[in-house]
């Protein structure tokens, strides 16, 4: 029950340490354009989703197909996004992302030497994504469903609005930190598991003591009185 909690915790709970934004088109600025000991905005607390603990609408987001905007998945079974390979990792897709079974091996590029099986989106057959299963390097984006975003689109729940999912950046979060994480919660639990186990045992041993040494002393007290009769 301990593990099963921390999985759960651990992937299924909101984050709220950042929020998802949208790239907008204008004139970008630096943070070393900013003067010193101007007074900074305190940005507006977002809004709360009703019946959700911890959870933002502003950080809802819906992905849907690129060409056919079928449901993929959404924002709150993301688990990072890998920029290098401009992907959008998820642990929980929806029954429109089809896994095909041929398990194909990467022969140039970033993935190159990996095996992986490709995404399909079930309404319209574009290739959507990968499962990857081998990389010493990506080891920590492996069982998970990796959805390219150039073939993505972001329905945003708060503004009610559609943009690309390459406009999309979500909280920075670290896969190989929670996965970290979560490995040591296994220790843990292994650990606190096989205290119990050895407690449990001299009990056990105990009590089987104490039972040899009553019915010895149950014993020794009837042959006493049949003697005596």
């Amino acid at each position: 029950m301990a593990v099963r909690k921390q999985l759960r915790l651990l992937f299924e709970e909101p984050r709220v340490g950042g929020a998802i934004t949208v790239e907008r088109a204008g004139p970008r600025t630096g943070p070393s354009c900013r003067a010193q000991g101007s007074a900074v905005k305190p940005e507006p607390r977002g809004e709360r989703v009703p019946g959700a603990r911890g959870l933002r609408l502003e950080d809802c987001v819906v992905y849907q197909c690129q060409r056919c905007r079928a449901v993929l998945g959404d924002s709150l079974h993301l688990c990072t996004q890998e920029e290098k390979l401009r992907l959008l990792v998820c642990f929980r897709v929806t029954k429109n992302v089809v896994v095909e079974d041929n398990l194909m091996v990467c022969v140039e590029g970033d993935l190159i030497g990996c095996t992986y099986n490709t995404l399909y989106c079930q309404s319209c057959e574009l290739r959507i994504g990968f499962v990857l299963y081998s990389s010493k390097s990506l080891a920590y984006l492996r069982g998970f469903f990796c959805l390219f975003k150039d073939t993505i689109t972001c329905y945003l729940l708060q503004t009610k609005t559609t943009v690309e999912a390459s406009k999309v950046t979500c909280p920075l979060v670290s896969l190989k930190e929670r996965v970290q994480r979560l490995k040591e919660s296994l220790v843990l639990a292994h650990m606190h598991v096989e205290l119990l186990i050895k407690k449990l045992e001299e009990f056990s041993q105990q009590r089987t003591v104490s039972e040899k040494q009553s019915c010895k002393g149950r014993s020794c007290g009837y042959t006493r009185r049949k003697l005596n009769s």
